[in-house]
């Protein structure tokens, strides 16, 4: 399926480009965030320090958000569980570094992240067509098939 002229393997290709983008901005941010101390709420106000990394945060999250629409169809379409929405709805600086060490977005949803990006490669990878000539094609082996059809085979 071409959408925006490009198939959903170069597509899916792109969106871990961006996923793996965001995250980095998130870590980074997280990692500029704790170099200070801060109260909870802090990030409301952003301060010089965290300015050059919100600015990167909010277009590494602007440029996901513009994906997941056709990420999402490709979810429904293969039947996947859509692990993308929980990327966007974390709220940074909500905890002080002091009382909270963990990543906005933690292990178990990055893991759940790649491994539906994992799926979606290989459900959308396009596989060329092989040559078969009428001479290569081997005949069937006889002991392959069902047991009842090797049991009728044995006795005929």
């Amino acid at each position: 399926m071409l959408e925006d002229g490009i198939s959903d393997q170069e597509f899916i290709a792109g969106l871990r480009a961006a996923i793996e983008r965001y995250l980095g901005a998130v870590d980074q941010w997280e990692a500029a965030y704790q170099k200070y101390y801060r109260l909870p709420g802090d990030a409301a106000r952003i301060n010089g320090d965290l300015e050059a990394e919100q600015r990167a945060y909010r277009e590494r999250r602007r440029e996901l958000e513009q994906m997941l629409p056709r990420a999402r169809r490709l979810c429904l379409k293969h039947r996947l569980r859509d692990p993308f929405r929980g990327l966007l709805r974390i709220s940074l600086g909500r905890y002080a570094p002091q009382h909270r060490v963990d990543s906005a977005i933690g292990r178990s949803e990055r893991n759940e992240v790649t491994k539906c990006l994992v799926e979606l490669s290989g459900t959308c990878q396009e596989w060329e067509p092989t040559s078969t000539s009428t001479s290569a094609v081997a005949e069937p082996e006889s002991d392959r098939g069902s047991l009842l059809r090797r049991l009728v085979n044995y006795f005929y």
